[in-house]
């Protein structure tokens, strides 16, 4: 007599416990999308991690820079079915130097300035185009003065918090292994 037995494959998947991850943020202010931290003076925040795929998590991080734009990473871990790191890839993207004023937005009051001008100018003999070309001679002045002066201020800055941001994406993806599970 031959007995036969059905062999039943389980397959296991990562579980991820937001409560968790969030609890392991001390001190850290907690919103519905993300959570916001502070070390020494700079700030981050960390958006709650999705599920991408089977046992893959996504998440994206953020160094906040009140001079200038965010610097942002966005990571992705993936779990084997034991709940350990089989790949971790993400990509930088770092801020500018400090706000500037665009290449469009120049132009634009650029144009406008011209516009007025021409526009004026029958009325004025003239006169209103040649004010219009030192108020736009003035304004270029001015928008590049500020760009660079933007940039320099940045630069002049205490740039850790960039650097710390390495340690903040290395922390994440301990936060991330601590608070999956296998079920």
């Amino acid at each position: 007599m031959y007995y036969f037995s059905t062999l039943k494959f389980i397959t296991m998947s990562v579980k991820f416990n937001l409560n968790t991850f969030k609890s392991l943020y001390p001190n850290s202010k907690s919103y519905s999308e993300y959570l916001e931290y502070k070390v020494e003076d700079s700030q981050y925040r960390v958006y709650n991690p999705t599920v991408k795929a089977n046992n893959v998590l996504y998440v994206k991080l953020d160094h906040i820079r009140a001079d200038a734009t965010d610097d942002h990473v966005e990571l992705t871990v993936e779990f084997d079915t034991n709940a350990s790191i089989k790949h971790v890839s993400y990509t930088w993207k770092k801020g500018n130097d400090g706000y500037q004023i665009s290449d469009t937005a120049i132009s634009i009051v650029d144009d406008s300035l011209e516009l007025l001008g021409a526009v004026g100018a029958l009325e004025t003999f003239g006169l209103s185009e040649e004010l219009a070309l030192d108020a736009k001679e003035a304004f270029d002045f001015c928008a590049k003065a500020f760009n660079d002066i933007s940039t320099a201020v940045v630069k002049w800055n205490d740039n850790g918090g960039q650097l710390y941001f390495v340690a903040v994406v290395s922390h994440t993806i301990n936060r991330l292994c601590s608070s999956v599970y296998v079920k």
